[in-house]
């Protein structure tokens, strides 16, 4: 009787894991087919975006404007990356209306944004701010970085839907598209402050979504993806380009409330199925430790050669501090 225990668990576990990869092969492969999400509702209405000057969330607003949807109001710190990444829309489509706000979600004075967008008819708003760290450090060990990721990853991003739902749904409703982490599933050493800013957010993000009956909201939770944050400038095996992510991104909305948002990062994302935490933790600390040492190479390479890591990586490395994390938000 007591041999039943284990074969039971497993056969839990390999339910969880099948059903799983069916899922993800329906949302990424099958569905593509026959399914486009209804994004003309939103052509006529402002598209609202934080954190979209990098990464992943330039990537997607990019996605969006390819998609048909013409207008949009960028949030960021950084009022050159702001106009570049508006001149490059309007280059692009000549029938776009950008807007831009300059806002530090770190040290900003939230009553401002939420002046600001209070009166714009909000249809789709796109949550991608993130800021971090460059090394794998103990909770403590650096207060100061600490506190900002917690800062704009948590506060700063939660209090951003704060200001754009009443707006929302005064206008009749919409779609939230938030970008997590699947390092916010699970706890992962050295990376405390991140791990639970992006945990924070999803939960955040699937009690909105029940409270408001006119507000769909998607959570997305990819692995690594190829940024100025990770220090990978193109895809591989386990790593995808921002591009290809936002374009199976997109495709999965309406389709799901919460995915890792690409098909190869659904099938990494079968391991948390697969193996309980007290095994899968010691298989994926090694990747975090793998990163830490290849990103400390690209710092002593530029150290020694006296070459700036955006040529040695190919892109430029901002000089604020980033964590070096699995997926690419950037406030």
């Amino acid at each position: 009787m007591l041999l039943m225990i284990p074969v039971v668990y497993l056969g839990y576990r390999l339910y969880r894991t099948f059903f799983a990869f069916l899922k993800a092969i329906f949302i990424y492969v099958v569905a593509p087919v026959f399914y486009k999400p209804n994004l003309e509702q939103y052509q006529h209405r402002w598209t609202v975006v934080s954190g979209g000057t990098d990464g992943i969330g330039k990537a997607y607003t990019m996605e969006l404007a390819k998609r048909g949807l013409r207008k949009f109001v960028l949030i960021g710190r950084n009022p050159k990356k702001l106009e570049s990444v508006k001149t490059e829309i309007e280059e692009k489509h000549s029938d776009a209306q950008i807007k831009t706000f300059v806002f530090d979600f770190g040290s900003g004075d939230f009553s401002h944004l939420r002046d600001y967008i209070s009166d714009i008819d909000v249809g789709f708003v796109v949550n991608s701010v993130g800021t971090g760290r460059d090394n794998l450090e103990r909770y403590g060990d650096n207060p100061a970085e600490d506190t900002q990721i917690l800062k704009v990853n948590g506060l700063g991003a939660a209090e951003f839907l704060s200001c754009v739902l009443a707006p929302m749904e005064k206008s009749g409703g919409g779609q939230v598209v938030v970008l997590s982490s699947s390092q916010g599933v699970r706890p992962i050493p050295m990376l405390a402050a991140y791990c639970a800013t992006k945990a924070l957010m999803t939960f955040l993000c699937e009690s909105i979504d029940r409270e408001y009956n006119t507000i769909n909201v998607q959570t997305l939770i990819p692995a690594l993806v190829a940024t100025k944050m990770t220090y990978y400038t193109e895809g591989s095996t386990f790593v995808v380009t921002p591009e290809n992510f936002c374009h199976q991104a997109v495709g999965s909305i309406g389709l799901t409330k919460k995915t890792a948002g690409c098909l190869n990062h659904e099938l990494q994302m079968l391991g948390f199925h697969f193996f309980p935490w007290t095994i899968l933790k010691y298989i994926i600390m090694p990747i975090y430790y793998h990163q830490r040492k290849r990103v400390s190479q690209l710092h002593n390479a530029e150290q020694q050669q006296h070459v700036p890591l955006e040529d040695i990586t190919g892109e430029p490395i901002i000089s604020t501090k980033k964590v070096i994390t699995r997926d690419s938000a950037t406030a």
